[in-house]
């Protein structure tokens, strides 16, 4: 970038950490947009016609779906920043056309949650040094409840002590665009093993009212517990290619599974349409099996005389 492109960027990531965004995001988006200024001398970078240029160039690439369809969001916000500094003219996006494809969200089976968790208390009875068991009893505490609430790790990341109330079991969850919901601790372990954190959890020394800290007392990153899911993950040998967010996805799934309203799912999850929620009906696979044994015409040919 030269030194007009690198003025203009860096007013452009000012403006992105006034909007509502978490810090990842912030950073996904600058990155991005420094990737297509890198591309483009300052007068190009400008133009209506770079944009689409870009954009096809990125369709027909070999990147994923969604990193395309994330730096077209990029892209437009960046736009709606050049309108707003009057460094260009009104740019209408509505012509340029991507179709994302869908991919079925990823769930882990009944029997590996099973092995996750177990994996979970088997630590508890093995290790001896004070701060690998205080770390086991905090790590259990917080896979139990990604298990039993279906949590984003980021708004678990954002928990803090007095969110949730030990008497009634229900918690006030930051969720998407400070949108607010209640979810409720309905498993008698999950609760056991919270409160026997919550016992141990001076022993971090925490520095604020963070419900989950690390060893320094700081609040846990989101990395951080992405990190406390894959050493359970390799330990327990579940799907390799699993990552945190297959609890939330196993959650909504199990739900639908065992006859849990969609809208009420939906709720749960804090998903702001239900068309996202709709998804997780594709791979409830109880009506289904049903369907199929009640209903399939070939349950009932028989052609090879077996019973």
């Amino acid at each position: 970038m030269d030194q007009k492109q690198r003025k203009l960027y860096n007013a452009f990531v000012t403006e992105l950490k006034y909007r509502d965004l978490n810090g990842k995001t912030i950073r996904a988006y600058a990155n991005d947009i420094r990737q297509y200024m890198k591309l483009y001398n300052f007068k190009d970078s400008l133009s209506s016609r770079s944009f689409q240029e870009y954009v096809g160039k990125m369709v027909a690439s070999d990147l994923k779906s969604s990193t395309v369809q994330r730096r077209i969001i990029s892209l437009k916000i960046f736009v709606d920043f050049l309108i707003s500094q009057q460094q260009i003219a009104a740019f209408n996006f509505k012509t340029v056309k991507f179709h994302r494809s869908r991919r079925l969200p990823r769930v882990l089976s009944h029997f590996e949650i099973v092995r996750l968790l177990q994996c979970l208390y088997d630590e508890q009875k093995v290790v001896t040094t004070p701060f690998a068991i205080r770390e086991a009893v905090r790590n259990t505490a917080i896979i139990e409840l990604l298990v039993c609430t279906g949590l984003r790790i980021g708004e678990l990341s954002l928990m803090n002590v007095d969110d949730i109330n030990q008497h009634s079991w229900t918690f006030i969850v930051q969720g998407k665009g400070s949108k607010e919901r209640i979810l409720y601790v309905s498993s008698l372990e999950t609760r056991q093993a919270i409160q026997q954190y919550l016992r141990i959890r001076t022993q971090f020394s925490p520095q604020d009212e963070a419900l989950f800290v690390n060893k320094f007392g700081s609040r846990l990153s989101i990395w951080s517990i992405e990190n406390v899911f894959y050493k359970y993950r390799d330990h327990s040998h579940i799907s390799s290619q699993a990552t945190a967010h297959y609890l939330r996805h196993s959650f909504a799934t199990e739900l639908l599974n065992n006859g849990a309203d969609l809208r009420v799912v939906q709720e749960l999850l804090g998903h702001a349409s239900i068309t996202t929620t709709q998804i997780y009906t594709e791979i409830a696979t109880v009506d289904k099996v049903k369907a199929l044994r009640q209903y399939n015409m070939r349950n009932t040919i028989n052609v090879t005389g077996q019973h």
